[in-house]
This record gives structure tokens, sequence and C-alpha cells, in this order.
């Protein structure tokens, strides 16, 4: 899969996320989905599951008053029997300017016939480690 093809799906993603279009992102990921969230793990079980955590993220954008995310892909792996690592630089653009943060993760990526689909992603930085308990409130409840 080329570069643009990878960053215009992630970009896309964000503005589903965004937007609230959160069965649209739930659709990309291939689940169970194991979040590795520094230190803790979260287990996403379906797109049910899913759309409850990724309600969380977006009220917490929300809050912060994030109006864009930004993703910067620093590195592809080579594809192997269709697999592929994607690390990725996340922006959150926010109003006031004081809400702007950076997070960093990596996904672990497949292509299938419907497109690129997300079977598992690792923070390597977190740009709102106060969502942490609130996270494994959820992975208690999936």
């Amino acid at each position: 899969m080329l570069h643009s093809q990878i960053l215009s799906h992630f970009r896309n993603r964000a503005e589903l996320l965004l937007s609230g279009q959160l069965a649209g992102m739930a659709a990309d990921y291939v689940y169970p989905l194991p979040v590795f969230l520094h230190p803790s793990r979260l287990l996403i079980g379906g797109p049910d599951h899913a759309l409850l955590v990724f309600s969380h993220l977006r009220a917490a954008l929300a809050r912060r008053g994030v109006v864009a995310l930004r993703p910067s892909i620093s590195a592809v792996d080579l594809p192997r029997a269709g697999r592929f690592r994607v690390w990725i630089d996340w922006q959150e653009i926010a109003f006031p300017a004081e809400g702007t943060r950076m997070s960093q993760a990596v996904y672990y990526c497949k292509t299938t016939e419907l497109g690129l689909r997300t079977e598992m992603v690792n923070y390597t930085r977190l740009s709102m480690p106060e969502l942490n308990q609130e996270f494994a409130t959820l992975a208690l409840t999936a």
C-alpha cells in the first residue's frame, strides 16, 4: 500500500472520529482489538465496545477544544503476507492553543479486500494520560 493511501486512510479515520461517525471508524478494525496504552492495555471486544471507547475519546477531545487531528507517518514497514506496521504521530490541534498535544502510536495493519484494517494499536506516547482510568473501567465492562 502506498504511503499516500495510508495517510489518506488515517486522515479519514480522524475526520470520522471528530465528526462523530464512529460506526464508520469502528469498521476499520479487526476484533478483538488489543490497544496498548503505556502502561496499561485495553482489549476492545467488538464494534459495539469500540463505539463506547471512541465516544469517550471523542468527548475528551471535545472537552479540550480539539478541532483537528493531523496524522503524520514517520515510518511504514515493508509488508509481509499483507501485514505491516505504521508509525504515526498525531497532532491534536486545539482552540485555545494550550489544548494542543501530540500522541504517537504504532498501528499493526493488514490489507484486505475491504481495504486497510488495523489489528492492534500500541501507543508509545499518550496525549491524554488522564483517560487511563476511564479506559481501564471500559476494559472491565467489555
